[in-house]
């Protein structure tokens, strides 16, 4: 049990660290040695951990994608319909809710990785599962009530784009909106974009 407990609390310092660190260098220029030294670790200590700096992003990214896929798949059964916003009542896609939920909780994470520090890869990477998923429920998510309609994979890009930009200012500006703010923000603007 102690020895359980030791990994778990150098996971947590190599994880702090790397957060740190990635917001004050970057993830290009932070080294292997700036993160055991901030995290007061040995390097040995480190490699027992991760094979290298590239395996241990890897894997912080891993853990957000899968995280996220499972999310909207635990969700996928549900559909939503066209809705009017100018009503005043929307009803807001549990998925969208669950994830947005998740990277509140990974919060500092989340930013560090997806800000102008992190990795650029990684918003690609959400974009082209998040883009996997909507494929399945396009139609429900934009409805039928306007005559013209964009080729699904402008839309699909409107749609994630737009997801993944309002992420980005939100975690940019240091979650001043609540979760369940920006999920209404979310599914409001699906029905403000192009059908």
């Amino acid at each position: 049990m102690p020895s359980n407990q030791k990994v778990v609390n150098t996971e947590r310092k190599i994880k702090s660290a790397f957060i740190y660190l990635t917001e004050t260098k970057g993830i290009k220029a932070m080294t292997v040695s700036d993160i055991t030294k901030f995290a007061r670790i040995n390097r040995s200590t480190f490699y027992t951990h991760y094979h290298d700096k590239t395996a241990m992003v890897s894997d912080f990214e891993d853990q957000i994608l899968t995280h996220i896929e499972k999310l909207v798949l635990d969700h996928s059964d549900e559909k939503i319909g066209y809705q009017d916003v100018s009503e005043g009542t929307l009803h807001v896609c549990a998925a969208v809710e669950t994830v947005v939920d998740y990277l509140n909780q990974e919060f500092n994470m989340s930013r560090a990785l997806l800000g102008p520090s992190g990795d650029s890869q990684l918003e690609t990477k959400i974009k082209k599962l998040l883009g996997r998923l909507i494929d399945r429920q396009l139609v429900e998510v934009k409805g039928h009530t306007r005559p013209t309609k964009i080729p699904d994979n402008f839309a699909r890009e409107i749609i994630v784009s737009g997801l993944m930009s309002i992420i980005k200012v939100w975690l940019t500006e240091g979650n001043p909106e609540t979760p369940k703010e920006i999920s209404t923000i979310i599914m409001k603007t699906k029905y403000l974009s192009p059908p």
